[in-house]
């Protein structure tokens, strides 16, 4: 399940998607995507928790809309194929997720606009 939190100078706007599960199982990872923007650019945290067994490394990705620049991280190292692709890898010490743990991570970059991304996944799960 994805959980939304987007907070803009003027509004805050919540929204949720459903990931395909069976009916009454508990997807494996679920994620709260909040943003701030102000123009030209914005600020992000993604908070994942695991409601699966342990894992000991994350890896992130997700697709925006508009082309984005990524401007600095933190809590995760972020990477980009293209200007829509990102990918957000686990640091050494905190790529571990026990079973009902969270991680958060973050980034600003720069983007004429920006919108939730509506196909992020953790090691490749829908979250």
């Amino acid at each position: 399940m994805i959980r939304v939190k987007s907070v803009s100078l003027a509004a805050v706007v919540l929204a949720g998607a459903l990931v395909s599960a069976p009916a009454g199982a508990t997807p494996v990872f679920s994620c709260e995507y909040e943003f701030v923007t102000w123009p030209g650019s914005f600020s992000a945290e993604l908070t994942i928790t695991n409601n699966g067994p342990a894992i000991s490394s994350w890896r992130v990705s997700w697709t925006f809309r508009a082309a984005t620049t990524q401007s600095a991280a933190w809590q995760a190292k972020l990477s980009q194929r293209t200007p829509y692709d990102m990918t957000a890898t686990n640091l050494p010490w905190n790529g571990g997720i026990g079973t009902g743990q969270v991680r958060t991570f973050g980034w600003t970059a720069f983007a004429v606009t920006t919108e939730t991304p509506d196909d992020i996944t953790v090691n490749g799960v829908p979250c």
